[in-house]
């Protein structure tokens, strides 16, 4: 086994000695722009480690996905980009990565704007379509106190099929999305989708403006298309990220279009919303919130049509305002009424809406239906299925009917604990008891054998086929987002996953030859390297599924192997290092 593990780090370091050599490093800005001038498909420039100070970079260039344009940190952590830099890139396939945002200085307002730090397009007409940034770091970067109300998007995403990953974005002051996923499109046009993927990062200590969480718009961390083109899809996809001590506006997250999923995102200590605020079926499903009883806190808010919200976990949170008054724009889950003949950027009516297998603990307010943010929101939710969801400890209500839904809205199979509700026991399998529902657990609140909870699920639903754990659900189903005894795995992120699992630094972790082993599941992988396409996979049980990724975390390749050993064919995979994903442990192999 040593001799295995020598042979592929040795192999490793012969890939890293070949990459490096045919990149070009570059030591100030005149050899930056030179090298950007020249730039072709398989171009990586390497920018020398110290402090890079008022750097533009404005790309327009065209790569190949066997060949992207690659620009780099010569070490990630070790580069730094301050004053007033700024990257634009247009064309296709560009890399930007590694690189520390921070000490901004002279940043300038026109319009009442300052231009981003970085945007996927170079002008109106040149957008970046499968363009990546990863492993960066956006730290502190803001303009003065005088222009803390100038709008500063710090990404802004244009184009289709780019990524947003592992990477950290820290201390966001003032107006502005920091990433703002936008569209040209006008409202009469149909908006083509962009396929943004936005994962693995790590969002913290953002503030208010005059430290007021109700008082400006657009302070939130991730804004997914807008008004104008809210009733097009996006088919964006949020996962895997971390919100940590975040406070902006009531919308954290702010769906302003179509068919987009959120998921496997955790949120800590936080106020305000993932709010559905325009646009249609959307999933949000398999995240944790844990608002620590901050006034104006909340869940998932939902507005509009065909969305789906479930195996979410929601404690702590408190829907009060900083005053002490009641919002109702917030709660664990709050479905919202609707406007009649509402503008595009207005209130448009819940229908259709599946509000499933949730789990609810020590929220003023779990469940919120029919709430009214204005006094004109007469439509009440039409065809709302809310089932299976579980509630402890609910100090005001565990669900609160401020409007009756209409039409075939159905509610069944939901349990409470130690809370009131709009409810009665007995109708639907709703129900109310005593004791025994979940208990505290070492990560959050947990199922305990004969809860009533267990094997309790009313319906089916296509959909939900694993618990927030990623456990698999049998045929009759548990009630709440786990499921009792599935082996599931997929915790919260913590703080010390930054770093390593997610933001800025992560896939170094990944990499490590210590970490992530196969071999501890009894899973064997070989040959390393892989020289004639065939990369073969043994295991104790039988594989299940794999993964292949690239080293910025792009999935690649996805196979069922339903036996105890079977073979990956790598016949369309370039020569360099991958990562493997076999029953959640990472592997990593090389190809030659």
């Amino acid at each position: 086994m040593k001799k295995k593990v020598s042979n592929f780090m040795l192999t490793l370091a012969f890939i890293a000695f070949c990459y490096q050599a045919s990149a070009q490093t570059v030591n100030n800005n005149a050899e930056l722009q030179t090298a950007i001038t020249n730039a072709s498909a398989g171009t990586t420039i390497s920018l020398a480690n110290g402090t890079w100070t008022d750097i533009i970079i404005s790309i327009n260039k065209t790569g190949t996905s066997e060949n992207p344009i690659t620009i780099k940190a010569e070490n990630p952590g070790q580069v730094f980009f301050e004053g007033n830099s700024r990257v634009s890139m247009g064309g296709a396939y560009i890399i930007f990565e590694g690189i520390i945002f921070q000490n901004p200085s002279g940043l300038v307002t026109s319009s009442d704007r300052i231009d981003p730090i970085i945007e996927f397009r170079t002008s109106s007409s040149n957008e970046c379509n499968n363009c990546t940034v990863t492993n960066i770091k956006i730290d502190g970067y803001n303009g003065t106190i005088s222009q803390e109300k100038d709008t500063f998007k710090w990404i802004i995403v244009y184009g289709q099929f780019n990524e947003i990953s592992y990477s950290s974005f820290i201390g966001k002051n003032g107006v502005g999305s920091i990433i703002n996923d936008n569209r040209n499109a006008t409202s009469t046009e149909f908006a083509e989708p962009d396929f943004t993927k936005i994962h693995h990062n790590y969002f913290a200590d953002r503030t208010p403006v005059n430290n007021d969480i109700n008082g400006l718009n657009d302070q939130d961390a991730i804004r997914i298309g807008n008004s104008s083109t809210s009733l097009h899809p996006s088919n964006t996809e949020v996962y895997d990220n971390f919100f940590n001590n975040w406070s902006g506006e009531v919308e954290i997250i702010s769906n302003k279009s179509g068919e987009n999923k959120y998921y496997n995102n955790t949120f800590r200590d936080y106020q305000g919303t993932l709010t559905l605020r325009h646009g249609n079926n959307c999933e949000v499903y398999n995240n944790y919130f844990f608002a620590n009883n901050n006034s104006f806190s909340g869940g998932v808010r939902v507005i509009g049509e065909g969305h789906k919200v479930y195996n979410n976990y929601i404690e702590g949170v408190n829907s009060d305002k900083p005053g002490g008054s009641n919002s109702n724009a917030t709660g664990g889950i709050n479905i919202s009424n609707g406007r009649l003949n509402t503008a595009l950027n207005g209130y448009y009516q819940v229908k259709d809406a599946v509000i499933i297998n949730n789990t609810f603990v020590n929220c003023n307010y779990a469940l919120r239906v029919g709430t009214k943010v204005k006094s004109d929101l007469s439509l009440a939710p039409e065809n709302v299925v809310v089932a299976n969801n579980i509630m402890l400890n609910s100090s005001d209500s565990a669900l609160q009917e401020v409007t009756s839904p209409i039409g075939t809205s159905i509610y069944e199979g939901n349990i409470t604990q130690n809370g009131n509700w709009d409810l009665t026991n007995g109708v639907n399998n709703n129900q109310t008891v005593n004791s025994g529902l979940l208990q505290p657990g070492t990560d959050f609140y947990r199922l305990i054998n004969g809860s009533d909870a267990i094997d309790s699920g009313i319906g089916t639903y296509s959909f939900l086929t694993k618990d927030i754990l990623d456990g698999t659900r049998p045929t009759s189903y548990d009630a709440g987002a786990e499921e009792f005894e599935a082996n599931g795995t997929r915790l919260p992120y913590v703080i010390g996953d930054v770093g390593k699992k997610i933001g800025f630094g992560a896939p170094e972790f990944i990499l490590g030859i210590e970490d992530n082993s196969l071999s501890s599941k009894g899973i064997t992988i070989y040959p390393i390297p892989v020289k004639n396409q065939n990369l073969f996979i043994k295991a104790k049980n039988n594989v299940g599924l794999v993964e292949l990724y690239d080293l910025n975390g792009r999935l690649l390749l996805k196979e069922q192997i339903k036996h105890t050993n079977g073979n990956i064919n790598t016949k369309n995979l370039n020569t360099g290092v991958y990562l493997i994903k076999i029953q959640n442990t990472y592997g990593r192999f090389v190809i030659q």
